[in-house]
C-alpha cells in the first residue's frame, strides 16, 4: 500500500515537472522584483528581530534571484542603449552587498548586516529613481 501511494506520487512528480520548469523559465522581470521585495522584507523582520537566519535566507535568496528572461534584457538594454551598463552595475551591487549581508548574519555581526542592508536599500531607491518607469513602460509593451 505504501509502494502504490509513493509510485503515484511519484508519477504525479514527474508530470508536473515540465509545468515547474515552464513556470521558472517564464518568470518576467517584475515578479522577480516583487520577489527581491520580499526579500528585503525578510533581511528588514530578521534584523528587527535579531533573526540572523531569516536575515541570511532573504539575503541568500537576494543574491540567488533568478534571471532576467533574455528577451526582457534585450527590449531594456535597447531602449536604455548606452546607460545599460549603468543599469546592469546597480544589480552587482546589490548581488555583492546580498553576499556582505548574508556573510554578516551567518557571523551574527548586526552592525555589518545593518550597513549593508542600509546600502542596499539606497541602491534600490536610486535603480528606481533612474530606470523603474522607462523599463516598465519598454516591459508594457510587450
Amino acid at each position: 500500500m505504501l509502494r502504490s501511494r509513493l509510485s503515484r506520487l511519484f508519477a504525479i512528480a514527474l508530470l508536473l515537472m515540465p509545468a515547474i520548469v515552464l513556470t521558472d523559465e517564464s518568470t518576467t522581470l517584475q515578479e522577480i522584483m516583487q520577489g527581491l521585495r520580499d526579500n528585503l522584507v525578510e533581511i528588514s523582520d530578521g534584523l528587527l528581530t535579531d533573526d540572523y537566519a531569516l536575515v541570511a535566507r532573504g539575503a541568500t535568496a537576494i543574491a540567488e534571484h533568478p534571471p532576467i528572461p533574455s528577451e526582457q534584457v534585450q527590449l531594456v538594454a535597447k531602449a536604455l542603449g548606452p546607460e545599460m551598463p549603468a543599469f546592469k552595475q546597480f544589480d552587482v551591487r546589490v548581488h555583492k552587498l546580498s553576499l556582505d549581508i548574508s556573510a554578516a548574519a551567518e557571523a551574527g555581526d548586526r552592525a555589518a548586516a545593518i550597513s549593508g542592508f542600509q546600502q542596499m536599500i539606497e541602491g534600490c531607491f536610486a535603480c528606481h529613481a533612474a530606470y523603474k518607469d522607462r523599463v516598465a513602460a519598454v516591459l508594457k509593451k510587450n
